[in-house]
């Protein structure tokens, strides 16, 4: 090794080590030394590897590495970029740009191993934990570069480094946490299969014969529904009670029926809404004693439901599967009957129209992450199976139950009362599945506004968690058990 690269590894290595101590709160020993771009690339290489090695000991051997989640700790380093080069500005001293952006990025490495350590480890703790702890996180990123920006910037006045660094916190704070879930590391192909065949792309799938009368269904509407209301238990004065309602959209299917009928086991065994469930489902066999999944249906179990709440305090899980259409349509479909298509604006009008304050909104449907926009306020929190403009899998003709029907109910809901920390777990597992086969992510989407979450929060302080609920369709029920 020449004496140039030498020298450049001997600089590298000390602004490693006075990272590390500026990470932990300590001055460090020798002098800064202004630093080049080659410096933050190698900080940035150092950090991926770190990450992705911290990656691989936590995915389930054997594993295959892909690349898609590079792009987002690309962004991540931009944004660091954009942030140091503002900060220096600030400080007006702009020659410190590349050090305070190499000195970041190293300190953020032994920060990203600790909070990823720290998630896997409150898989099922409650909001109030996560957030105490990102408020850790935040306070300790906050001293840590506050400590770095005057060692750098020693001779700037203390409110300008004060300023620096909490602008450095604000732009970070959310690139930062999502980087760590730009995981490299997966199962391979033959290691996890998906959980049903995906249907083939243009396959027509044929409507199941009803075996009814259509205008006597039609008539019959008002009084199941009714009789479906009268089933639910009114809430209980001073607790923060949960109702659930499942939306089985499309009746040509058994896949979307299947998942309603789980959800609603799901919901009153675990969730204890016991008598606090009704459900929407379309399917010939299920006509005559349960209510349509039709927008009319909709709209009555909503008002019905609201009336039997305090809806100051009480939480609606509305749960919807059906098929979804580009232009963010949810399928409602039993023929020969004329039901309506829903469309985003549909469902919120039924909710506000309804007066149900706090919602927990789950659309399962390819292109479901049309949907957010039109439900996202602070009092809702919703997830969607999928993107705007990406598809979902598992809706085929043979399948029991959708990708994320499994991922999400019966997999993760059975691990966490957390629908936030469910929706982390089933998408990774969604991403797996779909790396396994080939397909293009999904992008399973969540919006979760501020009051919702601190709400959802005290509810879970005053729950107890029910057993785990086996998935077991219907045509199976002679033999239950997780399928």
């Amino acid at each position: 090794m020449t004496q140039a690269p030498r020298a450049a590894t001997r600089r590298f290595l000390r602004l490693l080590v006075q990272a590390l101590n500026l990470a932990f709160w300590r001055r460090p020993k020798t002098a800064p030394e202004l630093s080049g771009f080659g410096s933050f690339l190698a900080s940035s290489a150092l950090a991926l590897l770190a990450f992705a090695v911290q990656d691989y000991n936590s995915t389930q051997s054997p594993a295959e590495f892909f690349s898609d989640g590079f792009h987002v700790h690309a962004s991540y380093f931009l944004t660091l970029l954009i942030a140091a080069w503002l900060a220096t500005q600030l400080l007006q001293r702009p020659a410190l740009w590349m050090l305070l952006s190499a000195l970041a990025v190293l300190i953020g490495i032994p920060w990203t191993a600790i909070s990823l350590y720290a998630n896997d480890r409150l898989a099922d703790a409650g909001n109030l934990q996560l957030y105490a702890w990102r408020a850790l996180l935040a306070m300790a990123g906050f001293v840590a570069l506050f400590r770095t920006i005057g060692f750098v910037a020693s001779a700037s006045p203390p409110a300008r480094r004060a300023c620096a660094s909490l602008l450095f916190v604000l732009l970070l704070a959310w690139p930062w946490y999502g980087q760590q879930r730009a995981w490299f590391w997966y199962p391979p192909e033959n290691a996890e299969q998906p959980p049903e065949p995906v249907p083939v792309p243009g396959k027509v799938l044929a409507p199941l014969a009803p075996s009814f009368d259509p205008r006597l269904i039609l008539a019959r509407q008002p009084l199941l529904v009714q009789q479906s209301i009268e089933a639910v238990r009114a809430q209980t004065p001073g607790t923060i009670d949960l109702f659930s309602i499942g939306f089985a959209g499309d009746g040509s299917q058994k896949v979307f029926r299947n998942e309603v009928e789980y959800f609603d086991r799901l919901m009153a065994n675990r969730f204890n809404a016991a008598q606090r469930t009704v459900a929407l489902i379309n399917a010939p066999e299920t006509v005559n004693q349960v209510p349509l999944a039709s927008l009319s249906n909709l709209r009555t179990a909503l008002a019905g439901v609201a009336a039997r709440m305090d809806t100051s305090e009480d939480l609606l899980v509305l749960f919807l599967t059906s098929h979804g259409s580009e232009d963010h349509q949810l399928l409602v479909s039993l023929e020969p009957l004329p039901l309506r298509q829903i469309r985003p604006g549909d469902l919120r009008a039924a909710l506000d129209d309804a007066g149900i304050r706090w919602r927990v909104v789950i659309v399962s449907a390819c292109y479901s992450g049309g949907f957010i926009d039109a439900l996202r306020d602070p009092d809702t929190l919703v997830i969607t199976a999928a993107r705007s403009d990406r598809t979902s899998f598992g809706c085929g003709s043979d399948s029991k139950i959708t990708w994320f029907g499994r991922a999400f109910l019966t997999q993760a809901l059975n691990k966490t009362i957390d629908f936030e920390h469910g929706f982390d777990l089933a998408n990774k597992q969604i991403r797996e599945w779909e790396l396994a086969q080939g397909e293009t992510p999904s992008v399973p989407q969540l919006a979760g506004g501020w009051a919702i979450r601190r709400q959802l929060a005290a509810w879970r302080r005053t729950q107890p968690t029910g057993p785990a609920i086996a998935f077991y369709p219907r045509d199976d029920q002679a033999t239950p058990g997780l399928k």
